[in-house]
C-alpha cells in the first residue's frame, strides 16, 4: 500500500513539474514600431530553445533566433525588407507561446515616384483639364509618406499643343496625350488636268483653334452640283489635307463640310 500511495505521489509530482508555467521573455528594447530589415529584437530568458516568427497582416515570416547567457535575440532571416504594417512577434517553446504585438516598417531612403493621370487623352474641344495623383513607394511596394501625407491630389490644366508626352520622362507607360480639336476653318481649292479631264480639290491643312494641324483619318465631305444634281464624295485628311478628284465635263459648284464646319464655295469650270 505505501508503494502504491508513493508512486501516485511520484506521478504527480512529475506532472507538476511538465505543466510548471514558463514565463514570458522580456523585450528589453520594446518599441511600438520595428524598423526592418536589419532590427535586433533582444529579450531575457532562462530558456535556451525558443523558435520565433513574425505573423504579419499577410504572412508568417521566419526569424532566425541566437541565444546568449541572459536571453536571446531576434532578427529577420532575409535581410531584403517586408510588407510594412501591424504584426505580431511570436515566440514558442514546447508547448508555450507568447506575442508580442508590434507595427513594423521598413527603413528605405530609395523610393519611387509614381504619377497617375486621368483621363490619359484631352481633347481641347471638351477640357484640357487632368486630375494628378502622386505617391511614393519603396523597394518592397509599400507607399511611403512625405511630410505625412502619403496622396497629393491635384487639378492640372494641360498645354494645348497636341502630342504625346509622359508624367515621368522614363516611364512609358505614364504617357499621356493632348489630340487635335475639330477645325476651324475649311479652304478648299482645285486645279484642272486637261490630258486626264479631271478636276483635283484639296481642302486644308486644316487647324483647330490651337493652330494644332486636325488629326489623320477624319472624313472631309465634298458636296458638288449642276443646275440639276448634287454629288457627295468623302476623303479622309492625312496630314491636315484631304483630296479627290472629280470627272471634268459640267460647270459645278462645291464645297466641303467637316461636321458643322463649311468650306468657302467655290466654281469647277473646265
Amino acid at each position: 500500500m505505501r508503494i502504491q500511495l508513493y508512486h501516485i505521489m511520484l506521478l504527480f509530482s512529475l506532472a507538476a513539474c511538465n505543466n510548471r508555467a514558463v514565463e514570458k521573455p522580456v523585450w528589453l528594447n520594446k518599441t511600438s514600431r520595428v524598423q526592418m530589415p536589419y532590427a535586433a529584437v533582444q529579450f531575457t530568458s532562462t530558456k535556451k530553445n525558443w523558435k520565433a516568427v513574425l505573423q504579419s497582416f499577410t504572412q508568417p515570416i521566419p526569424l532566425s533566433i541566437t541565444h546568449h547567457d541572459s536571453g536571446f535575440v531576434v532578427q529577420l532571416q532575409n535581410k531584403e525588407g517586408i510588407i510594412e504594417g501591424p504584426a505580431k512577434i511570436i515566440l514558442t517553446s514546447g508547448k508555450n507561446y507568447f506575442s508580442y504585438d508590434v507595427f513594423v516598417e521598413n527603413k528605405q531612403e530609395i523610393t519611387t515616384i509614381k504619377d497617375y493621370r486621368s483621363p490619359k487623352t484631352v481633347n481641347p474641344d471638351s477640357s484640357l483639364q487632368q486630375q494628378r495623383i502622386i505617391h511614393q513607394i519603396d523597394s518592397n511596394r509599400n507607399i511611403v509618406a512625405d511630410d505625412n501625407i502619403y496622396f497629393k491630389e491635384e487639378i492640372i490644366t494641360l498645354s494645348p499643343k497636341a502630342g504625346t508626352y509622359r508624367a515621368i520622362g522614363n516611364e512609358p507607360l505614364t504617357a499621356y496625350y493632348v489630340q487635335a480639336g475639330s477645325c476651324v476653318s475649311i479652304n478648299v481649292k482645285s486645279s484642272y488636268n486637261k490630258a486626264k479631264e479631271l478636276f483635283t480639290v484639296s481642302a486644308g491643312p486644316l487647324k483647330d483653334k490651337y493652330n494644332n494641324t486636325v488629326a489623320d483619318g477624319t472624313l472631309v465631305a465634298f458636296i458638288y452640283s449642276d443646275e440639276e444634281q448634287t454629288w457627295r464624295m468623302e476623303a479622309a485628311l492625312l496630314d491636315g489635307v484631304a483630296t479627290v478628284f472629280i470627272s471634268a465635263g459640267k460647270k459645278y459648284t462645291l464645297h466641303a463640310k467637316v461636321n458643322e464646319t463649311i468650306s468657302n464655295t467655290i466654281t469647277l469650270t473646265p
